[in-house]
């Protein structure tokens, strides 16, 4: 049976957990008014049955009271205490292996009540009795038993819970079994793999084998994704697109801002210099293939955007004596040419107008949180990102920091209300990573806007689209602080004994937490 979580504020309806009880409730009711009325019934119905009869009657209405008891009793304890109290605080459902553990309990106490009140055997000899016998059935089933001895102390040992994400730990890498724990039982743990597979590994193997719980102690994992590139890029120009390119899809419940993202230098191969891509994930809302697929794809936009590729096997030669291998060239030698010519913006301008456009262009380099311009402010710049990542933000009143807008990533132009509008900035620009913004003189955009309609159109739908976006987050912010004055519910005693019970059961994943970043008086 496969376990499903619950929402923790999800509670089960008192009817269902009501009608789960009539059928062992009818069997004991019967079985109580059996043995009440027992005289009664055997002169009324059984008054000329033999002496057989009259002893199954006997006995067995004994025994199914106490049947019908155990069965009532581990029913009750299922409905209300695993099933109502303890799912309903820790908001899953809880394993099958404690409700067996405690239906065993109790239908081991009924068996023996059954021995010593019914057949008025010695509970005594009982138990020597069927230490012999135990002994056999050890022999003969010892792997199940290790099994199921495994799964139990792995249940109370807690080294995984279900929801999970663990590594298997196999003789080679490659065999490495790697899945999210769905269901723990008497004798073996399902895995779910990231490719929707059932992986079935017996108890006793898990409890031989090397775990790695990505989970514990805190819910999230590292993942390392590994870019090697030309020694002729820069290792600051590289570190920058790199950032910028998991940057950009960071920051959601899925790939998370905190702990942050980083890149290293990794090795120096012969191919080039190998770079070190590290994020953290929550397993519980993406997988490690998902996610490592939604950051290559933006690491490998990025590095299209900027003209760069990972580097590849070459070989050179050179048969002139005087000349050397080439060097890495100088920070601000890097050539952004390749990031010109795959923006829109250029492709509606004739090489004449481009070159008019390049001719004034200035290079600005930011650094992590410097601010481009705030808002509020004036400016008559148009501007290009060429590397990097921006963040748009505006301040809204009786909030504390800023309100982010949107991310700007490489290839984008802003800025246009500055040469086509009032010269007001609208939001406020600020650095997400290390960034290069190419600056135009706003003269020659107003002019090349002037003669060029498709140039112009291209302009105004970005600053338009801008506005829309800041109209937006202003409604949001109005919604979400009309949303705030409601009264709030009060929390009742499930509250308190919720964080009582927090480490019996699987833990929900803590809500991600939001960083303000206030900027400066200036």
């Amino acid at each position: 049976m496969k376990v499903k979580e619950l929402h923790p504020k999800q509670e089960i309806p008192l009817v269902f957990l009501l009608a789960r009880l009539w059928i062992p409730l009818s069997a004991f009711l019967f079985f109580l008014v059996s043995i009440i009325s027992k005289e009664e019934l055997l002169a009324r119905f059984l008054g000329n049955a033999s002496l057989v009869v009259r002893q199954v009657v006997e006995y067995g209405s004994q025994i199914g009271l106490w049947l019908s008891t155990a069965f009532l009793l581990q029913r009750i304890v299922t409905v209300f205490i695993w099933d109502g109290l303890i799912s309903g605080i820790s908001g899953r459902s809880v394993p099958r292996l404690p409700k067996d553990v405690t239906g065993i309990c109790i239908f081991g106490v009924a068996l023996l009540g059954i021995l010593a009140t019914v057949f008025d055997q010695s509970v005594t000899g009982i138990w020597a009795t069927s230490g012999v016998v135990s002994i056999v059935i050890g022999v003969a089933l010892r792997n199940v038993i290790l099994d199921v001895f495994i799964g139990l102390s792995m249940h109370i040992e807690k080294s995984f819970q279900i929801g999970d994400w663990l590594m298997v730990h196999q003789n080679r890498r490659e065999t490495h079994i790697v899945g999210q724990v769905v269901e723990i039982n008497w004798r073996t743990t399902r895995l779910k793999t990231t490719a929707k597979n059932l992986v079935v590994v017996p108890n006793s193997k898990m409890g031989e084998a090397i775990l790695t719980n990505y989970m514990k102690p805190d819910p999230h994992f590292r993942i390392d994704l590994q870019f090697i590139l030309d020694y002729s890029v820069s290792p600051n120009r590289a570190i920058r697109v790199l950032m910028a390119g998991v940057q950009s899809v960071a920051g959601n419940k899925k790939i998370l801002i905190d702990p942050a993202p980083e890149v290293l230098l990794d090795e120096a191969l012969s191919t080039g210099q190998r770079y070190s891509l590290r994020f953290f994930i929550l397993p519980a809302h993406i997988s490690p293939k998902e996610s490592t697929h939604v950051v290559n794809k933006s690491v490998i936009e990025h590095l299209a955007r900027a003209g760069l590729a990972p580097s590849m096997e070459k070989e050179m030669l050179y048969f002139d004596n005087e000349s050397s291998l080439p060097l890495i060239a100088p920070e601000r030698e890097d050539n952004f040419d390749e990031v010109l010519t795959r923006s829109e913006l250029f492709k509606v301008l004739s090489e004449e107008d481009c070159l008019s456009l390049l001719k004034k262009m200035k290079r600005k380099d930011l650094k992590v949180g410097e601010f481009l311009y705030r808002q509020g402010n004036a400016g008559e710049s148009f501007y290009l990102l060429a590397e990097g990542l921006l963040c748009s933000s505006i301040e809204v009143p009786n909030m504390e920091g800023r309100a982010k807008v949107e991310r700007l990533e490489s290839g984008i132009h802003f800025g246009a209300e500055g040469v086509l509008g009032k010269g007001t900035r609208l939001s406020t620009i600020s650095a997400i990573t290390d960034s290069v913004v190419l600056v135009f003189d706003p003269v020659v955009v107003t002019e090349l806007a002037s003669r060029n309609g498709d140039f112009l159109s291209l302009v105004n739908q970005r600053m338009v689209l801008g506005q829309d976006r800041i109209m937006k987050t202003k409604w949001r912010i109005q919604k979400e602080e009309a949303r705030a004055t409601l009264p709030q519910k009060k929390t009742g005693v499930g509250r308190t004994i919720q964080t009582f019970f927090t480490d019996f059961l699987p833990f929900n994943p803590p809500p991600a937490k939001t960083v303000s970043n206030k900027p400066s008086s200036s």
